[in-house]
């Protein structure tokens, strides 16, 4: 099955890279997981995975720059985030929410293997999920995230999220209308956090999954992803409990460490567990890049060519599969109000 089949019936989009890529949905207990597959859809894909409250629309700068030809992505919206269904009612999010995300969709594209690749919040599920199945992730791909971070403070800070909880859960459920700004204000908003992290330039790649207009304020918006998302998540091991699980980790791994992002930990935990994926990994390719913490966004040109010659060098499994069913080709994407 080719990825013009005329079966598929598929729709596809371009930027203005020219690159080729499909909405899809995949069917999970709550609802849908949404994203976008670049590339051949009778291969295994790389499952992306994006950071705290993006969307897929952060890895559109950088998938167009890798070869898709031979290995496809699949960079999936987590739950509560972009065109993905919210959890119900009086669900947390948290990071066996999304472990369990990866998990119902390698059940359904009934795959043996999967290769993960993440940023951030992306990073740390897809670190996790090699640790619990490590003879399951075929190579991992880790972007400014990966072993998840011990909060001292995780006690009171976890009493603060329950307590944030309530009030956000209580909220989404109302019939109130979430703040609304214009355009502009929106790429602040998105551009301001975490030292701004994100550049102003970039912010619609990340704002075109985000926003819905406004019922009662013309030329506004708001911002669609759940709330309850603003509420915390823990660290499910002790970091004695990472350092030795990491000796299991045998399969190859790329870990980027931007330089302007933050550890959002002691760093020397960071450093501890990667001395022994070093020494575990077939291939630990760890590198330093100049950036801030969103630079495979903001500057994906300073990391294309060496991930893409990790991904070429542990590109020996068989990625051979089924295709996607016509069933989950999403043609009803929902309208950009900022790519015309």
């Amino acid at each position: 099955m080719t990825l013009l089949s005329n079966t598929l019936k598929l729709t596809l989009r371009k930027y203005s890279t020219g690159k080729l890529w499909q909405e899809v949905s995949i069917p999970v207990p709550w609802g849908e997981v949404r994203g976008k597959w670049w590339g051949p859809t009778n291969l295994r894909p790389v499952l992306t995975l994006h950071g705290w409250q993006d969307n897929c629309g952060s890895f559109d700068r950088l998938i167009p720059l890798l070869d898709t030809n031979k290995v496809g992505f699949l960079a999936i919206d987590l739950p509560g985030h972009g065109y993905s269904s919210r959890l119900p009612n009086g669900f947390y999010y948290n990071n066996s929410t999304y472990l369990l995300t990866v998990k119902f969709i390698q059940k359904h594209f009934n795959w043996a293997k999967v290769s993960l690749m993440g940023h951030s919040l992306g990073g740390l599920i897809s670190y996790v999920y090699t640790m619990l199945y490590p003879n399951i992730v075929d190579l991992l791909i880790c972007l400014d995230g990966a072993k998840p971070m011990i909060n001292p403070q995780g006690v009171s800070m976890m009493a603060k999220n329950y307590d944030m909880f309530l009030k956000q859960n209580e909220y989404v459920y109302s019939d109130k209308e979430p703040p609304s700004y214009t355009l502009e204000e929106m790429k602040q908003l998105v551009h301001q956090p975490n030292k701004g992290s994100i550049s102003l330039e970039t912010t619609p790649y990340i704002l075109h999954r985000n926003i819905a207009p406004s019922k009662l304020y013309k030329d506004k918006y708001y911002f669609t992803r759940d709330p309850r998302l603003k509420c915390g998540n823990s660290s499910l091991f002790s970091q004695d409990e990472y350092l030795a699980h990491a000796q299991n980790m045998t399969g190859p791994m790329f870990i980027a460490k931007y330089k302007q992002g933050s550890y959002y930990e002691v760093k020397e935990n960071f450093y501890e567990v990667l001395d022994v994926l070093k020494r575990s990994s077939t291939d630990c390719d760890f590198n330093y890049f100049e950036g801030t913490h969103h630079g495979h966004l903001n500057n994906p040109e300073t990391i294309a060519e060496m991930l893409q010659r990790f991904i070429q060098r542990h590109n020996i499994e068989n990625r051979c599969n089924n295709g996607i069913s016509p069933k989950i080709v999403n043609n009803n994407n929902t309208q950009s109000y900022l790519f015309q």
